[in-house]
């Protein structure tokens, strides 16, 4: 109603200048001089002759079933081919993925859409974006990490270990802060709507998960894989002992030698990292779960 103001003041003042104006014309004061009636005589009419009324004749027509129908303004009938053309309501166009070697634009532009993060940009700066995504996953579903893929989403500087006596270390605390710019974009994605992507590019992975040479089911199947041994990573809130053998570090405590590259990954990162990583592939498997059944 609010917008409707101006025109139903406008409406208003019409209709008082209607009204006013009419009440002025018919019981307005006028400037003609008064005449005074005069009464004027009327002869009588003379008499006319009454013939009287003719008898009616007889319908010789045959009674007709129906009185004749009146035409109106309604619309003739529509024909057959009108009804159903009528009927049809249009479909929505049919969203069409682009092939496996042309996505790169559109994961692109998905992908950004998860995140208010500016380091967004910088997960989708590499291409074969879904060939790397699906390699990467199948990895970590075998236990393994491959480091090709994801090399752009590397740490930022290098490991640190305190040394102490009898060649034995302990992991830095400030090696956690490496990955906190990670942990921070992923932590950034919109889960609802990263399970609505994946819905949406699933022919995609599913070509390219068979391009590895795999035919032993979904990618799905391999995703769940994945986020199920990330989830199963221990945290580890204390200090974490090391060793150098050679050149590359081992953890002391043989569980956490035993885990599978992935999981090691997960726990350099440190406890909060893990905690705020593990949080969110646990809410967004929620949303696939409940989106792909």
């Amino acid at each position: 109603m609010a917008d409707n103001k101006p025109i139903l003041i406008a409406l208003g003042i019409a209709l008082i200048a209607l009204i006013g104006g009419s009440v002025y014309y018919f019981s307005g004061p006028s400037d003609q001089p008064v005449v005074e009636a005069k009464p004027i005589p009327i002869p009588e009419p003379e008499a006319v002759a009454v013939l009287p009324e003719p008898e009616p004749v007889p319908d010789l027509q045959p009674e007709q079933e129906s009185a004749p129908q009146l035409l109106t303004d309604a619309e003739p009938p529509l024909l057959p081919d009108e009804e159903e053309a009528i009927a049809e309501e249009p479909e929505e166009p049919v969203f069409v993925l682009p092939l496996l070697n042309s996505s790169d634009a559109l994961i692109r532009d998905g992908l950004i859409s998860l995140s208010r993060h500016e380091g967004i940009n910088r997960w989708v700066s590499v291409d074969q974006l879904i060939r790397k995504f699906v390699g990467f996953t199948n990895g970590v579903a075998n236990g393994e990490v491959t480091k090709e893929p994801v090399q752009v989403l590397g740490p930022i500087g290098s490991f640190k270990a305190l040394k102490l006596p009898n060649d034995r270390y302990l992991m830095d605390r400030g090696s956690y802060e490496r990955y906190s710019v990670f942990v921070g974009i992923f932590d950034s994605l919109d889960s609802q709507m990263v399970a609505q992507l994946y819905l949406l590019i699933q022919p995609l992975l599913e070509e390219a998960y068979t391009e590895l040479g795999n035919d032993d089911g979904s990618f799905n199947a391999v995703l769940f894989k994945a986020i199920g041994r990330l989830l199963e990573t221990p945290i580890v809130e204390g200090d974490i002992s090391l060793e150098q053998p050679v050149v590359m570090y081992h953890f002391s405590d043989p569980t956490l030698e035993s885990l599978s590259p992935a999981q090691k990954q997960l726990v350099r990162m440190g406890p909060a990292n893990t905690r705020r990583l593990q949080s969110k592939i646990s809410d967004i498997a929620g949303q696939l779960r409940t989106i792909l059944e």
